[in-house]
């Protein structure tokens, strides 16, 4: 496991998975290649697939919240993700972002569970069924009228998901900065 000084009082706490810099580099500009207007791309160290977002966090639960997240980590395999294709969100208009949509992994779908179980406030009351593994790419400035995209990945799409990482997100007026609070390696199989 490796950590960072936690930073700041509030702790807006999420679990995430980020690709390799060169995943998120060609993800990033297959989508600029579409010439889409009116839309600001990620930071490519930004961008990430959200396991279970944990929200406001008082510093005496971080301890607690580490130990869980090591939990669910815990005798995962590193899988191999693959993006299946570009999607827009919501689906009907107007859009609000285009993501990169990971198919489907045994792995990441436990990681999550394991997550939700552990640091829901209310696991009654998750929407777990209805979590679709993306990474935000881009963000509309305004909506923009009807969109079609074409959905197919860059060639290099694919990436073996090595650790998940328990961030910190520190909101500014000009967006979001995720700082590592502690990674937890993933297996490595045998």
């Amino acid at each position: 496991m490796r950590g960072a000084r936690v930073v700041g009082d509030a702790l807006r706490l999420f679990v995430a998975a980020y690709p390799p810099a060169e995943v998120a580099q060609a993800l990033l500009a297959h989508l600029a290649s579409l010439g889409l207007t009116g839309i600001r791309l990620t930071a490519p160290q930004q961008v990430h697939l959200t396991l279970h977002f944990i929200g406001d966090t008082h510093r005496r639960d971080l301890d607690g919240v580490i130990e869980s997240v090591a939990r669910s980590a815990s005798g995962v395999q590193a899988p191999r993700l693959r993006v299946a294709r570009l999607i827009r969100l919501p689906d009907r208009d107007p859009a609000r972002l285009i993501a990169a949509e990971i198919e489907q992994h045994g792995a990441v779908a436990e990681i999550r569970r394991r997550l939700v179980l552990r640091l829901s406030r209310h696991a009654r009351e998750s929407r777990q069924d209805r979590f679709m593994p993306h990474m935000t790419l881009g963000r509309f400035r305004s909506p923009p009228g009807p969109l079609a995209i074409n959905p197919a990945p860059p060639a290099q799409s694919e990436f073996v998901l090595t650790s998940v990482q328990l961030m910190q997100s520190v909101l500014h007026p000009d967006g979001a900065e995720h700082r590592l609070v502690q990674e937890f390696p993933l297996g490595t199989g045998g």
